[in-house]
């Protein structure tokens, strides 16, 4: 190596002259004398584990035949939850695939003898109820009738 660095400090070849050098050089020293294939990387399977299997989640949509309700059913669905709707029509008009796995009750939010049936085994309450109209009106469903869906959930809980 210090042969090869004091020749180019002598004698400056031209660019090609040197490539060719360097090249020479290297060459050897990446070359290998071994023509054998190393043995394939062998991949050991994966044990089994066992997990158990996810609790049962249960949600209710509170007004679930609604614009909004209707959404979030399908998508509660979509991430594996079992979902019930409570509404006054009952069971949707919609004929969307999801709708057939949805549990509809129908029934008055304002009665809490009502919500019981629907209110069984569920783990979430999700309230999409609400309305326009007068301001005895808006009071009563925005307001009164959630706050009686809150109380008969938390009677109904665990």
């Amino acid at each position: 190596m210090r042969t090869l660095l004091s020749r180019l400090i002598h004698f400056p070849p031209s660019l090609s002259r040197l490539n060719a050098m360097v090249m020479s050089k290297n060459v050897r020293n990446l070359s290998t004398d071994s023509n054998t294939v190393d043995a394939p990387f062998k991949v050991k399977e994966a044990g089994t584990v066992n997990v158990p299997p996810p609790p049962t989640e249960k949600l209710i949509v509170l007004g679930g035949n609604g614009f909004v309700g209707s959404h979030i059913c399908r998508e509660a669905l979509d991430h594996g939850l079992t979902v019930a709707s409570f509404s006054r029509s009952g069971k949707s008009s919609l004929h969307d695939s999801w709708a057939s796995n949805v549990a509809w009750y129908k029934g008055n939010i304002l009665s809490t003898d009502s919500l019981k049936e629907a209110l069984n085994g569920v783990t979430a309450v999700i309230s999409c109820v609400g309305g326009f109209g007068s301001n005895s009106y808006m009071y009563k469903i925005n307001g009164t009738a959630n706050i009686s869906a809150i109380r008969a959930a938390a009677e109904q809980g665990d």
